[in-house]
């Protein structure tokens, strides 16, 4: 198994709050926040690419995606494609958690709310915030939409093991 398909199959299983190898509108109806809230912004992530994955790599029709259907998804959408051509829900996934670190709002995210974010999620191995550096394209101390859009196409493609992964498990995680 390659690099790519190991880190889908850690997303996938965070997403399997059920635990029964599906990715279904049961996990879909787990993933409810407190309208309003920081949590209800990440309800309303894990939404987004549950019913996106769903419609997109349900190939039997049974409403319900296996870790196979992902992968195979992933390699006919994502998998020699460039970044503008990331699927619309994972576009808005990522547009979702540059939302939930840009506290300030001011459209970048700045070093101390990368790691705000992070702590917000429980993420304390020293290697999720350096990433920042590595999301970071143009080493200006802040990150951009199209940083995170890049940094999530890596995620999904990229055949080497050291991508920046621990932003957006963050927002996957309970």
């Amino acid at each position: 198994m390659g690099a790519y398909q190991t880190r889908a199959f850690r997303l996938f299983d965070l997403i399997d709050t059920s635990r029964n190898g599906y990715i279904d509108y049961e996990d879909l109806q787990r993933a409810v926040g407190d309208p309003g809230s920081a949590e209800d912004q990440r309800a309303r992530i894990v939404r987004t690419f549950i019913a996106g994955v769903v419609k997109a790599a349900d190939s039997d029709k049974d409403t319900r995606v296996t870790k196979t259907e992902m992968i195979s998804c992933v390699e006919r959408t994502m998998v020699g494609k460039s970044v503008s051509g990331l699927p619309g829900y994972v576009r808005e996934v990522t547009a979702g958690v540059f939302a939930l670190m840009d506290a300030d709002g001011n459209g970048k995210i700045g070093k101390s709310e990368f790691e705000k974010y992070l702590k917000s999620r429980n993420v304390t191995d020293p290697a999720a915030t350096a990433e920042f550096a590595r999301l970071d394209r143009d080493g200006d101390g802040s990150l951009t939409p199209e940083d995170l859009d890049h940094a999530m196409h890596r995620f999904f493609t990229a055949p080497e093991n050291h991508v920046p992964e621990h932003w957006i498990l963050a927002a996957f995680s309970a």
